[in-house]
């Protein structure tokens, strides 16, 4: 597997109302990219259909040679596992301690204690104690649930890591933490990573690729280090905002 995603001429509507409009790019292996863009850009949405919780209008996702439009009808056809997935919101379940969390896919397959030993490698992976292991999700901070929830999203390697505003809420300290683990995990575990980020500086800092949308479509993509260098005026006034430069 080369873990590269190809999105083509992608199109998505709810109803009579057109969201994202032809849009087209490829993340290569092991690389790491990050969409940015005012709020209501579409950003969420885009990731939602590039996982496949969301139907497009017009236009085709590719994982590798797996064609994901396909997956949408047969979701047997590409396996779950190929997919770890980082959700605003950490979509953590309150019932279930913290390694039943991140064990959560093969919580009746395993025996216990081969669950909470694996629990407790993936949480020193995040930079975790192994006494968070038996704590519940209502015990933990912000920035302790985004770390579990990053664990969880890794647990069973997947060659695609997925996060939508994985440092929303959280100070700039606590958000830089985490934007450090996921650099760091997508090099140790060679993981091609897709996100969307309200924090600009953080994107810009920790991942290859940055691509910006607005007005319904892709503005500008490309290496984070030539941002500075964008002529596209909506993206200009948008890094003006952002206090970035």
């Amino acid at each position: 597997m080369e873990n590269n995603v190809k999105v083509e001429n992608l199109s998505i509507k709810f109803g009579n109302q057109i969201v994202l409009k032809n849009i087209s790019f490829n993340i290569s292996s092991k690389n790491s990219i990050c969409v940015i863009g005012q709020g209501s850009s579409g950003k969420t949405t885009l990731l939602k259909c590039i996982i496949g919780l969301i139907k497009p209008f017009r236009g085709d996702i590719y994982y590798d040679d797996t064609h994901i439009n396909k997956y949408l009808v047969n979701k047997n056809e590409f396996g779950l596992k190929n997919l770890g997935v980082v959700f605003q919101k950490d979509a953590l379940f309150d019932s279930l301690s913290v390694w039943e969390n991140i064990m959560f896919k093969d919580l009746y397959k395993k025996s216990k204690k081969q669950n909470y030993n694996e629990s407790l490698s993936l949480l020193k992976m995040v930079d975790l104690d192994h006494d968070v292991a038996s704590l519940y999700p209502n015990e933990l901070s912000g920035g302790m649930k985004k770390r579990v929830a990053i664990a969880r999203a890794i647990a069973f390697k997947p060659n695609f890591l997925f996060l939508d505003e994985p440092t929303a809420g959280l100070d700039p300290i606590k958000s830089n933490k985490i934007f450090k683990i996921i650099k760091g995990l997508s090099k140790k575990r060679e993981m091609t990573v897709f996100a969307i980020s309200s924090d600009i500086k953080g994107a810009v800092e920790n991942f290859s690729e940055i691509i910006f949308l607005a007005n319904k479509k892709i503005h500008w993509k490309g290496k984070s280090t030539k941002l500075k260098e964008a002529t596209d005026k909506p993206l200009s006034n948008f890094i003006k905002n952002s206090n970035l430069f």
